[in-house]
């Protein structure tokens, strides 16, 4: 990503998100590091569902283990988080305010007959999409999207209202460390290149003890938080006992 600078607004960040769409579904291109990522994130949507009795355990082991539920993937970009869960068999809808983005994914679903009917895509932020879906899903995960927002907690507030009762919320976001700003920026963003200069604020990063409390203000009670790590030099994630990097985090509305 040499020379692509992301600079501080909501919207600019949008326009600099916007320019990756063409490279959006190269799986070794500039978003190399969220295709990998569902290595973690797909499996413990399922597992989780699995621990709180949502699923049965044979389920983790079929193509179809998320059939009959209905999932919201926030800040969905291009598609690839949601597309893998509809692969499941879940009908996952895709909100995203970056317009570019959205028409990517939808293009890409589109030429996938086995999952384009499971996959609805919209050009919105979490804000314009709640109040006409409050009560509606099973799932909302939100991934690699709550370090880009500037008031986190009314975002969460929205995730608890969109949740059914007994509903799921699935995090995954860089901890608020030394340690993560130092991989982030310095190593990802300056170094290696491997994320747009300036696309990460240490100041919006958010620690898994504050994303705990928040969420159990707005009624949902965590069940488990997983902390993982990149191998950035195989550009590779991998669950690890520290929590000083990047966290998942499972949450259940009561």
């Amino acid at each position: 990503m040499e020379g692509l600078t992301m600079k501080s607004t909501a919207e600019d960040q949008i326009a600099t998100f916007d320019q990756l769409s063409t490279h959006w579904w190269e799986p070794t291109g500039p978003m190399i590091l969220l295709h990998r990522l569902n290595k973690l994130r797909v499996p413990m949507v399922v597992e989780g569902l699995i621990k709180v009795g949502k699923l049965e355990r044979k389920q983790r082991y079929t193509t179809d283990s998320l059939q009959g539920l209905t999932i919201l993937d926030v800040g969905c970009g291009g598609g690839i988080y949601t597309e893998a869960l509809a692969k499941l068999h879940a009908t996952v809808v895709g909100i995203d305010p970056a317009r570019h983005l959205i028409e990517v994914a939808k293009a890409h679903a589109e030429k996938q007959p086995e999952i384009k009917e499971r996959c609805q895509y919209y050009e919105q932020s979490l804000d314009e999409h709640w109040q006409g879906a409050v009560g509606k899903y099973d799932v909302v995960v939100l991934s690699e999207t709550i370090e880009h927002v500037v008031d986190q907690s009314t975002l969460l507030k929205q995730v608890a209202a969109v949740l059914k009762p007994g509903g799921s919320v699935f995090i995954s976001t860089w901890n608020k460390t030394n340690w993560s700003w130092l991989l982030a920026v310095v190593v990802l963003e300056n170094i290696m290149k491997r994320l747009p200069k300036g696309s990460h604020d240490y100041e919006k990063f958010i620690s898994p003890e504050e994303t705990e409390a928040i969420l159990e203000a707005y009624g949902c009670h965590t069940v488990e938080q997983r902390p993982f790590y990149l191998k950035f030099w195989e550009s590779e994630w991998v669950w690890v006992p520290f929590n000083k990097l990047t966290y998942a985090l499972h949450a259940i509305k009561q």
